[in-house]
């Protein structure tokens, strides 16, 4: 149990518990988690599963927002703090306090958190406390979670994060495995914050030649997709898959 203040451009700021939000029809979505390091290898910073909360924008007109709140901060109980634009939030945003059916744990941001289905997982704020509804972003003190672009002139100029970017990674066999010359069946997984994953081609010779892998999109638009393919390894020595 808990509570979330709503304050700042809003007709009725205040602290809401559980209860207040007991009439608001509960949703779910499947959806990967990546944090924007992730590095493109297995069992890395990413996951998926089946996240259920209620949306955002009934958790917000709670408070009623201000037409002149352009932005929502969330701030967390450790201290951490994000900052979206109140447009995504009202859009697919939601808060959360299940997880593949089970209470959300400690470690998952109980008793609820933020989710933002497509983004980058630094928005999705763990232990949610508060929500502020500004007509700002709130400071960037650094470079952390901006894309730095490289301009001609030598300056640099830093944008926000985009949606999650397109992935795929091999499961198996594993990196440096040793196999058997001949057919080798390859497993991965490929997501993006953009929609299904609906085609994943793979090439054993560095490219000259691609070969479509079965794709399982079962899932929702933002669950990652399981794909497999047989390829021929027939040469001795190392290959690159």
């Amino acid at each position: 149990t808990g509570s979330l203040t709503i304050e700042g451009e809003v007709n009725k700021p205040g602290s809401f518990t559980p209860e207040n939000f007991q009439a608001i029809a509960e949703g779910e979505v499947g959806a990967v988690l990546e944090c924007a390091g992730n590095p493109t290898r297995p069992a890395s910073l990413v996951s998926d599963g089946v996240w259920q909360g209620r949306p955002l924008r009934d958790i917000l007109a709670l408070a009623g927002p201000k037409p002149l709140g352009t932005y929502l901060h969330l701030f967390g109980q450790d201290g951490f703090a994000r900052s979206v634009p109140i447009e995504r939030a009202m859009k697919d945003g939601f808060l959360v306090s299940r997880l593949n059916g089970r209470p959300l744990g400690r470690n998952h941001g109980a008793p609820w958190r933020a989710l933002f289905p497509g983004w980058y997982g630094m928005d999705s704020v763990k232990w949610l406390q508060k929500l502020v509804v500004a007509d700002a972003p709130l400071p960037s003190h650094d470079n952390s979670y901006l894309k730095i672009i490289a301009q001609p002139s030598g300056g640099q100029e830093r944008e926000p994060l985009p949606q999650i970017q397109v992935k795929s990674i091999i499961t198996s066999p594993a990196d440096g495995a040793v196999v058997q010359r001949g057919k080798v069946e390859v497993h991965g997984l490929a997501w993006s914050g953009f929609g299904k994953i609906l085609k994943v081609e793979v090439s054993a010779d560095g490219g000259a030649a691609w070969r479509a892998a079965a794709v399982d999109s079962a899932g929702s638009d933002h669950d990652w997709a399981m794909w497999q393919v047989a390829i021929a390894l027939d040469q001795i020595g190392r290959a690159h898959v």
